[in-house]
């Protein structure tokens, strides 16, 4: 199994419920495998000030071919107006863990 095809992509939002619910869309999608959602504190530059602000990062489980859908995805349903997306390669995992991935996902 070629691990270049997996990846996981990385996002956050400001509240639980879009979290929820964007994780809940990935995953009914199949665009992700599993979505991982964390409370996190960020601290960002934004419009000429620093902030500092909880958020909660999702952490999607995916193949690299989903990462346009979760683009379009964010792109229609997130509340920000840039929506963090970054996606890094799994450079190694459990073949059979990426065997599930791929499965749940379609790919």
């Amino acid at each position: 199994m070629d691990t270049a095809d997996f990846v996981t992509v990385q996002t956050t939002t400001d509240s639980s419920d879009e979290a929820e619910q964007l994780a809940a869309l990935a995953v009914e999608r199949r665009l992700a495998a599993c979505v991982q959602v964390s409370e996190v504190r960020s601290y960002y530059w934004w419009q000429g000030e620093t902030h500092s602000d909880p958020e909660f990062l999702l952490i999607l489980k995916t193949t690299s071919g989903s990462v346009p859908g979760i683009k379009e995805l964010l792109v229609s349903q997130h509340s920000y107006d840039e929506p963090e997306l970054i996606v890094t390669p799994i450079i190694a995992g459990s073949e059979t863990y990426l065997q599930w991935i791929a499965e749940s996902t379609g790919s």
